[in-house]
């Protein structure tokens, strides 16, 4: 359903089968960390909008109406679980979530500092088994998800 031009679906449609996820880097410094969840879960929309736009109802986006009659949408109704792990781990992870077909995201350290153009062109000269990887962001099926992100524990 649209509402005010954007995609929202109505409170009983939220789809709890699906989830967000963002798994990041350990010790990510809290400004990194939070820079990296802002690039993937945009980077996650924009991806999905873009190849996959079949998910965004079940991204269950709603309105949270004040008492007012203020709109505050589209936030979804689903939780955003974000997680930590090792390195090793945000690589593997990134592979598996594309083999399971799953909308995913990515963010490395090549991509911080400088222009966007000095971004690109270290992501251009760093071979990917050098990537320095902050963050991977999935969404899907909680039962494809949750067996790939098991070893990772609650970001605290």
């Amino acid at each position: 359903m649209q509402h005010n031009g954007r995609l929202v679906v109505a409170p009983e449609d939220v789809d709890s089968q699906y989830k967000f996820v963002v798994a990041l880097k350990t010790k990510l410094e809290p400004g990194v960390a939070t820079n990296a969840v802002g690039h993937l879960c945009l980077g996650l929309l924009a991806k999905g909008a873009a190849e996959r736009p079949e998910l965004l109802a079940h991204m269950s986006f709603l309105d949270f109406p004040d008492a007012d009659g203020g709109s505050h949408a589209p936030v979804s109704g689903l939780s955003l679980v974000v997680l930590d792990g090792r390195p090793a781990w945000l690589r593997r992870l990134r592979g598996e979530a594309a083999a399971a077909g799953l909308l995913s995201t990515d963010f490395t350290a090549q991509m911080t500092g400088g222009s966007h153009l000095n971004q690109l062109e270290r992501m251009r000269s760093t071979p990917e088994a050098e990537l320095d990887y902050y963050g991977v962001a999935l969404f899907g099926p909680s039962d494809v998800i949750d067996p790939l992100t098991k070893k990772f524990s609650l970001l605290r």
